[in-house]
């Protein structure tokens, strides 16, 4: 198995300890921004003289990154003032007023960039730190309720004097699935997090993975978490969401779930793996939790297509979600096999499927998806 890798935006450690550390550095960056003005010629030297003189002090590869920053700030200006001041004396510099504003106008527009892209980072950083703790929470809250799970969707056994006929000839069974439904108990270790965001639906992990997240759900919205982290903060990550119309209570017969396809491999940045054969089988269990059931998914499939503007009655297997009759499930069993990497999928009509959804540059306004099949 590869080591992990660590990254904070472009930089990446091999280790906890240097990643901790560049989290300290863009801290002090921050710090340092907001109570200096970087682009300023005489605030850049002298900031540039207390890094180089060790009265600020970075620890890793980050702060040395912003030294040189503030190294090519400095040197940028001496340049420019050097040369404006030989115009200015000589009075011959072409429009010297009108290049004067100019370049402050881009150095305001410089720094202002570079302080969108500290803030993005730290805000990055921060919702990456809050999805760890997640997952830590989940981890111990699945530890300690191990033993107590019930299958929320499970009637009770009948009783030996009524036989299963009997209940089902008096509608008592559907009367009592009805009842199961309505009064469902979200699972214990996922109740505080439900707290935490009555958003979430559900809890998505495919081991050997990357892929260990929160699900949420907005009803009948399907773009909210492609831009808002677990706490609603902006981030371009995103979250995983179940779509917006899907049903897990009286569940549909396809649940689809979506999320970004991340280079960083988040989110769901790893599915495209899905394309080698190799990973493909050694990767087939998708476990996906709503917060009122435990689920086990097998594999069966993975499928490219791209999205299409023009013909309405072209199939897009993202608007499947569920099938009445079996003739319904025939004929999305059929465009779905069309779109199929690895040849026929094996499904069947009242199988419960699981399809992961993301984004796939191999054609432009391409889609992946990854389909699987309930097993437990």
């Amino acid at each position: 198995m590869d080591k992990k890798k660590y990254r904070i935006g472009q930089y990446e450690f091999d280790t906890y300890e240097e990643y901790l550390d560049g989290l300290e550095d863009v801290n002090q960056i921050q710090n340092i921004i907001q109570e200096i003005d970087i682009q300023n010629p005489d605030e850049s030297v002298g900031l540039y003289r207390l890094i180089r003189n060790g009265k600020i002090r970075f620890k890793g590869k980050i702060g040395d990154g912003f030294f040189f920053y503030i190294s090519d700030i400095v040197a940028k200006n001496t340049k420019k003032l050097s040369a404006d001041k030989t115009e200015l004396e000589s009075g011959t510099g072409p429009n010297s007023k009108a290049r004067l504003v100019t370049g402050a106008v881009l150095i305001i527009a410089a720094a202002v960039c570079f302080f969108i892209f500290i803030s993005g980072e730290v805000r990055s950083i921060r919702n990456a730190r809050q999805l760890e703790q997640l997952q830590a929470q989940k981890a111990e809250a699945e530890k300690n309720f191990a033993d107590s799970y019930n299958a929320p969707f499970a009637l009770p056994e009948t009783e030996e004097n009524g036989s299963q006929e009997e209940t089902e000839s008096d509608g008592t069974q559907e009367t009592e699935q009805e009842e199961t439904a309505q009064n469902l108990t979200i699972l214990p270790e996922y109740e505080s997090i439900h707290a935490q965001n009555t958003d979430f639906i559900g809890w998505l992990e495919i081991e050997g993975t990357a892929v260990n997240y929160p699900v949420m759900q907005v009803a009948g919205d399907n773009s909210y978490y492609l831009t808002h982290s677990f706490e609603k903060n902006n981030d371009h990550n995103g979250t995983l969401f179940l779509d917006g119309n899907n049903q897990v209570v009286n569940r549909d017969t396809n649940l689809i779930i979506y999320g970004h396809n991340m280079k960083s491999g988040e989110m769901f940045g790893t599915l495209k793996n899905y394309l080698e054969e190799e990973y493909f089988y050694s990767h087939s269990t998708i476990k996906f939790d709503t917060i009122y059931e435990k689920a086990v998914y097998q594999v069966v499939g993975v499928g490219l297509s791209e999205v299409e503007y023009q013909d309405e009655s072209t199939f897009r297997y993202y608007n499947f979600l569920d099938a009445e009759t079996e003739e319904e499930f025939q004929d999305y069993l059929a465009n779905i096999n069309a779109l199929s990497v690895y040849g026929p999928m094996d499904i069947s009509f009242g199988d419960e499927l699981l399809t992961l959804s993301t984004c796939n540059s191999y054609t432009e306004d391409g889609r992946m998806f990854v389909l699987a099949k309930k097993v437990s």
